[in-house]
């Protein structure tokens, strides 16, 4: 063997040591707290957030909607909602406070604009749809629920109520208990937006929605899918599921029916466990499709790999830790530290060397929805099984790389034996 092949081999060889190595060390991943302006913080989440208010500013929310259909409403929405969680956790004197009130209120201000409802049509029987609808309404409420009553804008009240006047009216002359996002397309998920945001209205003034939220649970109730789960799509006109439940909706509804019916929101997420909730080379993982079913990505999925899906896993951490289900919660949140190859530094922290900020925006909104020091953990051991994988790949790997360099000795040996002979 040639000694410069040898050398090839041993490098990948070594690549796949070192690779284990760094894995089972990441398993053991607790984010940063640290006290800054007399506050303490999660300070691994500030470092994301950071990084993605670099990234939207400089055009990276533009970039996500030419790759996604909804890519730029969930680039704003979804880091706003991080900022959000992130100011519960401040002093509203303090600098941080301020800072992310104002990066909530320029996405805001960004999911309002001509290039946000671009996509969308405006002739719908609700204006725009339920994505666009239930996602900007839901982040203004939660931007108003922030602001004290002297300092919320009249204009953006006005606004927030006008929208939950509209998903109301258009859900008491509908059949189905699912508007349409786009013509006669409905998904459940978005639909779930909007009902949230009808509930933080009456959390922020005189409750009025209570009747149609009822309502509208009780259709769901009478329309789910196989499996006992609201479905991932249903017939806008008929409520029907059009398809079963998958991962990465469950896991995004469930986030926040739980505010909506508490009771009936524990029972859709033991049915979700029981269908989504999987493994891989012994990590946690939620599937895209229910166990016992197969199915490829698409572009609500993101890439799914061995059966786990990678939006349905980055969501589920919070979804997990939603219903105080902190050891899958921390299982995932390592397993995505490990294997979302971030790069941390003073300023930022990013995902994937930030080649996809869609991702890090929901990955920094996952986090923000965990406890604030994650070192209680029920049941660690989820990373024996990863352990022992991973010790029998070293060990092959370091058999071979003894094969490799001992094989010119060995087949020098062989030829001295038969000249001999």
């Amino acid at each position: 063997m040639k000694f410069a092949t040898k050398i090839i081999i041993s490098c990948l060889l070594a690549m796949v040591v070192c690779t284990s190595i760094y894995l089972n060390a990441a398993l053991y991943y607790k984010p940063e707290i640290k006290t800054e302006e007399q506050d303490t913080i999660n300070y691994d989440l500030l470092l994301q957030l950071r990084y993605l208010k670099g990234a939207i500013a400089s055009g990276e929310a533009e970039a996500m909607q030419k790759l996604y259909p909804e890519g730029y409403i969930f680039m704003h929405a979804l880091t706003a909602l991080a900022w959000h969680d992130f100011a519960r956790q401040c002093d509203p004197s303090l600098a941080l406070y301020e800072e992310a009130h104002t990066e909530i209120s320029k996405s805001c201000s960004a999911i309002t604009d001509d290039l946000a409802k671009s996509t969308f049509d405006p002739y719908l029987q609700l204006p725009y749809g339920a994505f666009y609808t239930g996602w900007s309404n839901f982040l203004l409420g939660k931007k108003l629920g922030l602001e004290s009553m002297s300092k919320r804008n009249i204009e953006e009240v006005n606004l927030f109520k006008q929208q939950c006047e509209s998903i109301a009216h258009a859900l008491d002359s509908s059949v189905s208990p699912y508007l349409e996002s786009y013509y006669k397309a409905a998904w459940p998920a978005d639909m779930l937006m909007c009902i949230a945001s009808l509930g933080l209205h009456d959390q922020l003034y005189t409750p009025r929605y209570t009747a149609t939220i009822e309502t509208w649970l009780k259709k769901v109730k009478t329309n789910l899918d196989v499996n006992g789960l609201i479905p991932h799509a249903a017939d806008a006109v008929t409520g029907k599921p059009n398809e079963d439940a998958r991962g990465s909706s469950q896991s995004l509804m469930l986030v926040f029916l739980y505010e909506i019916d508490p009771d009936f929101a524990r029972q859709q997420f033991e049915l979700y466990k029981r269908c989504f909730l999987g493994s891989c080379l012994g990590l946690p993982g939620i599937r895209e499709y229910c166990n016992g079913t197969a199915g490829s990505g698409d572009i609500d999925s993101g890439p799914v790999i061995f059966g786990m899906g990678a939006a349905a896993t980055l969501v589920g951490m919070r979804t997990m830790a939603t219903y105080h289900d902190h050891s899958n919660a921390n299982a995932l949140e390592c397993g995505i530290e490990a294997f979302g190859i971030p790069i941390k530094n003073d300023h930022e922290k990013k995902y994937i060397f930030g080649t996809l900020p869609i991702a890090d925006a929901f990955i920094a909104w996952a986090h923000a929805g965990l406890p604030r020091k994650t070192n209680v953990e029920n049941d660690v051991s989820w990373r024996n099984y990863f352990h022992i994988y991973s010790i029998l790949i070293v060990t092959v790997a370091m058999l071979l790389l003894i094969i490799v360099w001992s094989y010119k000795k060995s087949f020098k040996k062989s030829n001295e034996r038969s000249n001999l002979s």
